[in-house]
């Protein structure tokens, strides 16, 4: 008799045990998917900036590559210059060149726009992956649900 009020003891037990863990994962999947729309409305805060920002038009300025030396922006196609240096011509793509410091121009206001540019994209990336572990973190839960 005191054998079988323990095994009832212990399914009792597992039953309530099942119940917290599923209550304890749809919570999880509720804060979660709180963080997606926090994310979500953080990155189109970002987007609307970046989309505010226009890249700099270069053509024809010189720069200073920091390996191939001095050159000049012949043609610049969207967010792609052409620059021809001594030892040849060069694709380089903005805003990255600029903001990595690998080209330098001497125009203090295109140099801080691409950096702002860069940053605004850099944070885009961030948002976006975060918001796909979230979205991978809710999918496996769901899962095991």
């Amino acid at each position: 008799m005191a054998q079988r009020a323990r095994s009832n003891d212990r399914r009792q037990g597992r039953a309530a045990s099942k119940q917290q863990r599923e209550a304890e994962r749809k919570f999880e999947i509720e804060m979660l998917t709180l963080q997606i729309s926090e994310l979500r409305g953080k990155l189109t805060e970002v987007d609307e900036q970046r989309e505010a920002l226009e890249l700099p038009n270069l053509k024809g300025k010189d720069v200073e590559h920091s390996h191939y030396g001095q050159g000049t922006v012949t043609e610049q196609k969207d967010a792609v210059l052409t620059i021809e240096y001594a030892n040849g011509v060069r694709k380089q793509k903005l805003p990255f060149v600029i903001a990595s410091g690998c080209v330098k121009i001497d125009d203090r206001e295109a140099t801080e726009l691409c950096q702002r540019i860069s940053d605004l994209e850099t944070e885009q990336t961030r948002l976006r992956k975060e918001i796909q572990y979230c979205e991978s973190a809710i999918a496996d839960l769901q899962k095991k649900g």
